[in-house]
């Protein structure tokens, strides 16, 4: 921890500190925890700005002249609903709600179909008609050689007309 004197004017010594954080991946959002106990929830602000970053931070007063605060900026991802970011403080605890886009949700997904066939990805589709298509190419081949190892000829009538060379 590191103590800062604030200004010559207000003789408060500041103790800056970095909470633990957790991140928390749930579908369809992400959640991050703060672990803030001592905190009151007027003592936490959250913010967003137009830039992508989230800002969280706190300050509460440990004496007549100390305070403890924290400072924290986290690029949002891109995939993330800004507007549908929620925050909550419960027990010491503040959880910020990060939901992702329902553009990109829509997106993974239409993705995940295009690149399936019956539940099978792109790559395995791409291997399978390889397989048939040499699988088609090893029958044919095999007709063509007995129609050539028997020699046998159809006439107009369908009879088989066995030719001796």
């Amino acid at each position: 921890m590191e103590t800062k004197v604030a200004g010559a004017t207000s003789n408060r010594l500041y103790e800056d500190f970095e909470p633990y954080c957790k991140w928390i991946t749930k579908e369809g959002q992400k959640i991050l925890e703060i672990d803030l106990k001592g905190f009151k929830k007027e003592q936490l602000k959250v913010q967003t700005n137009n830039k992508g970053i989230l800002k969280i931070y706190g300050e509460r007063t440990l004496g007549s002249k100390k305070c403890s605060r924290f400072h924290k900026e986290i690029r949002i991802s891109r995939d993330c609903d800004v507007n549908g970011i929620q925050a909550k403080f419960s027990q010491g605890i503040l959880s910020i709600i990060m939901p992702k886009t329902e553009v990109f949700q829509h997106t993974k997904d239409a993705t995940k179909e295009k690149l399936s066939f019956w539940g099978v990805q792109e790559r395995k589709i791409t291997t399978i008609q390889i397989v048939m298509g040499v699988v088609a190419m090893v029958a044919l081949g095999t007709y063509v050689a007995r129609v050539v190892v028997n020699k046998q000829h159809y006439d107009a009538f369908g009879n088989v007309n066995v030719v001796n060379v």
